[in-house]
């Protein structure tokens, strides 16, 4: 009896072990995806309600039995790793590489760290609250330290901006705004809701974090091309075999190193380091017609100080395309403003003078400006001229003159009632539209260089000169110029090669993929390939126009109306190939080495039957049969 208890007791741990390691090798996996990921319109409309929900910034008080507990398993968070005596929820790989990180961050950057230190004090708290809050594991937090150093305010040469290092497309791909007004990057709310949608969708991608950690420095369709090349030379396909920049190989490491010093600040000499108090902000809004400056003085604290907890408002004003706005502002002083309100509801005109200096001088400016704005009324006091009075009103001698009837010779009088106008939100909205429409807009026209090609030789073929090609490309030299480097060789009005009235229709961006497209017009990367004929992502390009719904009975081309179900659909239902243009090669010569016609090949490529094609440009042929 005791022997056939302690067999059903062994075989029962066997299956045990057996299914925890069937899990861990299926997570592993660079195909695995979770559930909640699979759906790519679930995630757009969960993270962009998660992010307009948001009113209440961290509350700092977070138990630590709550957060830090390494026995809190979820979907996102489900394997463990220790390292002298640490829990860590990310992989560590505490190898000589990571030391040596270490070793560099602790001396040479000792000081960067220690800034960072004291700025993590005020956001820590909030990121691991929200990343507890999804699931994710709580060491992801020190992506942050390895971005940005904990500055909202930090900026890359690469444009990447605030704690998460967001660049532009990718920051409106996962719902922030970005605008001449406001910058929701700098946002630490909206930004870390963001990081963490982004960076499920990456672990959905490739079901393990060292991947998608690389993935967010270097971007997804790398790594997957990364992945790929390591299978077909029979490698193994994680991150230490995996081919892919020093930048990444360096960033994924440094993330490691970071973790492994936040944890031990005593062990490398850290813990007399002061961390700043966590943000206990609140999530105020108003009229646009309210100004930082009133908020402040409203609120009895210093514009400047009110500047800095409001980061994504880095002009200082609010956003006047809006109708209202939202701004934050410590409790404390969050009282004095609502018992403010009580008491004077109406904004003071005053404080939009300020807005003057953004819009211009311009005739058509001040035309709106007497149509839309708000007149404001004041008097001539002992000793003042128009020059002075403009400079106080922030606006022009010439705007003071003209809605006063003035000229050079009138003379002022002491309490002379005076008029001039501010803007509202609505002077912005006509400024805005006017200058969309006025102001053109040019696209570069890109190039290789090709082996032996120089800027003389480039500028003839262009028609162009080699002091612009300088100029356009930031060369210092005309000799720096290397085979395979990306040229500008001229600017092209944007108006010429506009997409298709047809909102079905768009012009693919630079660094985007097809999960990206699927993932920001709510479809499937499946239907886009089949909207527009594509039998592999290789085939997507910047600039193609590509179909983001099921594309019309007729397609428009060079100026033809072209029936789809004759030519186009053909083509499309092929196998295709994608080819290198050569020196020398035309439309007419690729249509007879790959036995078509030079009609399917401008209707596959979205070409001019008379277009020039260049050197290392992209075409896609048919299979020869």
């Amino acid at each position: 009896m005791m022997k056939s208890n302690i067999f059903v007791i062994r075989s029962f741990l066997l299956f045990l072990l057996f299914s925890s390691s069937t899990l861990l090798l299926e997570a592993a996996s660079p195909n695995f995806q979770p559930a909640p990921l699979r759906n790519h319109e679930m995630l757009l409309e969960a993270s962009r309600s998660g992010i307009q929900e948001v009113k209440l910034v961290a509350r700092p008080k977070i138990s630590s039995s709550e957060i830090k507990n390494p026995q809190i398993r979820t979907l996102y968070r489900h394997k463990f790793w220790k390292v002298e005596g640490k829990t860590y929820d990310i992989p560590i790989r505490y190898n000589s590489k990571v030391k040596r990180i270490i070793r560099r961050l602790t001396t040479k950057k000792r000081k960067q760290v220690i800034k960072g230190m004291r700025l993590s004090g005020k956001y820590m708290p909030m990121i691991l609250k929200m990343l507890h809050e999804d699931g994710m594991p709580l060491d992801l937090v020190y992506m942050v330290s390895a971005e940005s150093n904990f500055n909202v305010r930090a900026r890359s040469n690469k444009s990447a901006v605030g704690l998460w290092q967001f660049i532009a497309s990718t920051g409106r791909l996962y719902g922030l705004k970005i605008n001449r007004w406001i910058d929701e990057r700098r946002d630490p709310i909206l930004s870390t809701k963001a990081a963490i949608t982004y960076l499920k969708h990456l672990y959905g991608l490739f079901g393990d974090w060292e991947l998608a950690m690389a993935a967010y420095n270097t971007g997804e369709g790398r790594v997957k091309r990364a992945i790929e090349l390591a299978k077909r030379k029979g490698l193994k396909h994680n991150f230490s075999s995996l081919r892919l920049p020093r930048e990444t190989r360096n960033y994924v490491p440094a993330i490691m190193a970071l973790s492994v010093i936040y944890k031990n600040p005593e062990r490398y000499g850290f813990g007399h380091v002061k961390k700043m108090k966590p943000m206990d902000e609140t999530l105020g809004n108003l009229p646009v017609a309210f100004s930082l400056e009133e908020v402040a003085k409203r609120s009895k604290m210093s514009f400047r100080t009110l500047r800095e907890l409001n980061p994504a408002l880095y002009l200082g004003v609010p956003p006047m395309k809006q109708k209202n706005y939202s701004f934050y502002i410590p409790k404390l002083h969050h009282q004095e403003l609502l018992a403010s309100l009580g008491n004077n509801p109406e904004p003071s005109k005053q404080w939009s003078r300020s807005y003057n200096k953004l819009l211009g001088n311009s005739a058509s400016v001040t035309r709106i400006l007497e149509k839309f704005g708000a007149p404001v009324f004041f008097r001539v006091k002992y000793g003042d001229n128009l020059w002075d009075l403009a400079k106080k009103h922030k606006t022009s001698v010439r705007r003071l003159a003209r809605w006063n009837r003035l000229n050079s010779r009138s003379l002022l009088r002491v309490n002379q009632r005076l008029k001039t106008y501010v803007p509202t939100w609505q002077v912005f909205q006509e400024v805005d539209s006017n200058y969309r429409y006025t102001k053109p807009k040019l696209i570069a026209q890109r190039i290789r260089v090709p082996k032996g090609g120089t800027l003389s030789v480039i500028a003839r073929k262009y028609r162009t000169n080699v002091r612009k090609l300088m100029r356009w490309n930031n060369l210092k030299s005309p000799n720096s110029v290397r085979a395979g480097q990306n040229l500008i060789v001229g600017y092209r009005n944007a108006s010429n090669v506009k997409a298709s009235s047809n909102t079905n229709i768009i012009r693919v961006p630079r660094n985007t993929t097809l999960s990206h497209l699927a993932l920001r017009y709510k479809t499937s990367v499946t239907k886009l390939m089949q909207w527009n004929g594509l039998t592999n992502s290789k085939q997507l390009r910047a600039g193609m126009r590509f179909y983001i719904k099921p594309p019309s009975k007729e397609v428009k081309n060079s100026g033809k109306t072209v029936l789809a179900k004759k030519i186009s659909r053909k083509v499309i239902k092929g196998k295709h190939r994608v080819i290198r243009v050569r020196n020398g090669d035309t439309l007419w010569g690729i249509a007879k080495m790959y036995r078509t016609t030079v009609k399917k090949l401008v209707v596959l490529n979205e070409l001019k039957s008379e277009s020039h094609l260049r050197p290392n440009q992209k075409l896609i042929v048919p299979y020869r049969s």
